[in-house]
């Protein structure tokens, strides 16, 4: 994929939004055939965060976004792009980026919505943003990433349960001045069912559009197709990345990757030849957080010094469908988080 040669862009803030509540794998086993230490054997997770009942991922998402905001040193009138991205919203209509901007006052007309990315939403949302600054008079785009997945896996099933937390991450991206921003990127698609939810409008069915019985309104995932996938799809978009910016590996001050589970992030840094010390992990505290799970890291990598002016910095993620893609940037200034 192409170098990037349009106005450069670059991270100047993220801000994070946890649920309160903690889910250990103790927990999850009192309904799962499974153990805690089979659980963290195989994945690299020990609990995750959960919404309670009374909670809902708006209010996660404009925690995060009025965080990244304020970690930027700015105010809703300053955000001229706004994409949001979660494929787990409390509503499918109306807009959750409209429903963001209506609680936190911001005006700008340009709202997008990526809805169908998953956990690659992170990298396609900062594409697009980068994308639509190039219009003149722009600065700022604010990108949020919320998930709420835990209500979209089945409580008895392990292959998904074990897995997911939820989460809300936002970062603020702004035009900058070379040779800082986004240097290249890469983006990629493979057409594959192995990770499912099946739409509200289909449950009615007996079955769906694949012509399968539709039998849960759960997600449904190939654990061993998608470890495939990513194991093999994100180390070579990474690669691909790397070579449009002219850089090494050792060169990139951090990693930013889509927390799947640890052991996969670890899998993924020793394909590409990175350290693991350059490698931000979070999925071991928060699970996989879909589409906010690369911020996480990102902000991770700010609080461990590893986000400064004059750093490269990677982000790396892949989602069903499949669709992965990966950025790289040198940053303009230190990344500031909240």
């Amino acid at each position: 994929m192409p170098s990037w040669s349009m106005i450069p862009t670059a991270p100047r803030s993220v801000g994070v939004a946890l649920p309160e509540r903690v889910v250990t794998n103790a927990e999850l086993c009192e309904t799962l055939d499974s153990t805690p230490e089979w659980i963290e054997e195989k994945t690299g997770i020990r609990e995750r965060r959960f919404l309670a009942a009374d909670q809902n991922i708006t209010d996660l998402a404009v925690e995060a976004a009025a965080k990244a905001l304020t970690a930027a040193g700015l105010v809703a009138r300053d955000v001229d792009v706004l994409v949001v991205a979660c494929t787990s919203p409390d509503w499918m209509m109306p807009s959750l980026g409209v429903m963001v901007a209506d609680r936190l006052g911001i005006e700008t007309p340009r709202i997008i919505d990526i809805t169908q990315h998953a956990c690659a939403s992170s990298v396609y949302a900062t594409y697009t943003a980068s994308c639509i600054l190039q219009e003149p008079g722009l600065e700022n785009a604010l990108v949020v990433c919320a998930e709420c997945v835990s209500r979209n896996t089945g409580p008895q099933d392990r292959n998904t349960r074990i897995f997911f937390g939820d989460a809300a991450a936002a970062m603020v991206v702004t035009r900058t001045e070379a040779p800082a921003g986004l240097l290249s990127y890469d983006l990629g698609n493979a057409y594959s069912d192995a990770v499912t939810l099946i739409s509200p409008s289909q449950l009615r069915h007996e079955l769906d559009t694949l012509g399968r019985e539709v039998h849960s309104p759960y997600l449904q995932m190939d654990g061993r197709t998608v470890w495939q996938e990513a194991g093999t799809r994100v180390p070579k978009s990474l690669a691909e990345t790397l070579a449009g910016a002219g850089v090494r590996v050792e060169d990139v001050a951090g990693f930013a990757l889509h927390q799947a589970n640890v052991r996969l992030v670890h899998h993924i840094a020793r394909a590409v030849g990175a350290d693991l010390d350059r490698v931000a992990i979070t999925a071991d505290t928060l699970g996989n957080t879909g589409a906010a799970s690369p911020l996480t890291s990102l902000a991770a990598l700010a609080r461990d010094g590893r986000a400064r002016a004059g750093d490269l910095i990677v982000l790396g993620a892949i989602g069903a469908g499949f669709l992965w893609g990966s950025l790289c940037f040198r940053l303009p200034a230190d990344l500031d988080v909240e």
